[in-house]
């Protein structure tokens, strides 16, 4: 059986020193024209690494896990590049679909686009059209896992709602709730019903990884990579009821000055490891801090500590 993964690229990418592409501040005349001047400054830029080793974090480790399981091609659907084999190699870049700094959202809300209008340009100018749905209708795919936060569904629904009906069985979605909504009616079957139940499982996490790690649970767990997708989804059902609600923490809230100051305080302790710090902040300290949010602070005192560290 010939499988393809799709997972979503991430904001932590393993940049080695060099400066991230970043989309200019000009003034487009068109969706299209923003596209192609996109696509001149990633292509002015050296390509240094594999997709699969630029994106970093738990949910790219846990694709590469069920990837090496099957044997399967992994592939990333990135908002700077658009759909991307796990070992093309990449520039750095900064830019994506979720509501961070340098998202594409607010530069598409000026012509009341959509994520899935950028996807289609950023892809078409990649001689790729109709990305997905050309990929999963290729005779020699049988399955396609599809594991993404529900931003980069929204990112996708339009080229997933150009799947022929004939292809629709070889599909299996991973996602939230939220993004389960924003797949196209007919597709919904074949996303998997998994819920926050998966938090008590072996494969505990973040919203940021459910997906993939639902995906990993599918997979190593259940063994369902072979099963029809009905009986797929009611085993599915069948496992989450055997698992209760994790029992939540309730974290409180901080200002950015705050828990600047407090990992600052302890910043030495952990040797500056973001990992290990935003794990303290959560964990220890009890504050709630989203990862993007952690990221931005923490590159400040970084940046400042090695300032510090040259006077």
């Amino acid at each position: 059986m010939r499988t393809v993964i799709i997972t979503n690229c991430t904001n932590r990418k393993r940049l080695d020193g060099l400066p991230s592409v970043v989309l200019s501040d000009a003034c487009y005349p068109s969706l299209a024209a923003m596209a192609q001047a996109w696509k001149e400054q990633v292509d002015e830029r050296p390509a240094t690494q594999a997709a699969s080793s630029l994106y970093v974090g738990r949910s790219v480790s846990d694709a590469k896990h069920v990837a090496t399981r099957l044997g399967a091609r992994l592939m990333f659907a990135s908002t700077g590049l658009g759909l991307i084999e796990g070992d093309q190699k990449c520039p750095p870049y900064d830019l994506t679909v979720s509501q961070d700094p340098n998202s594409i959202i607010p530069h598409l809300e000026k012509w009341g686009l959509r994520a899935s209008d950028w996807w289609e340009a950023v892809n078409v100018n990649r001689e790729r059209g109709s990305a997905l749905a050309d990929l999963v209708s290729q005779s020699d795919i049988d399955l396609m896992l599809i594991a993404l936060t529900s931003s980069y569904v929204q990112l996708i629904a339009a080229d997933l709602e150009k799947i022929k009906d004939a292809h629709i069985g070889k599909l299996r979605i991973f996602t939230s709730r939220p993004g389960i909504e924003m797949l196209p009616r007919r597709l919904r079957s074949m996303a998997m019903p998994y819920d926050e139940r998966l938090e008590s499982s072996t494969l505990p996490g973040t919203r940021n990884d459910f997906p993939q790690r639902a995906m990993r649970h599918f997979v190593e767990v259940l063994e369902l990579s072979s099963a029809p997708a009905e009986i797929a989804r009611k085993a599915v059902c069948e496992a989450m009821d055997n698992l209760s609600l994790a029992k939540m923490t309730v974290r409180r809230r901080a200002s950015d000055s705050e828990i600047a100051y407090m990992l600052e305080c302890v910043w030495a302790d952990y040797k500056g490891s973001s990992t290990r710090l935003l794990r303290y902040l959560r964990d220890v300290a009890q504050v709630s801090c989203e990862q993007s949010r952690f990221r931005k602070i923490w590159r400040d005192i970084k940046g400042q500590d090695s300032i510090e560290s040259k006077a």
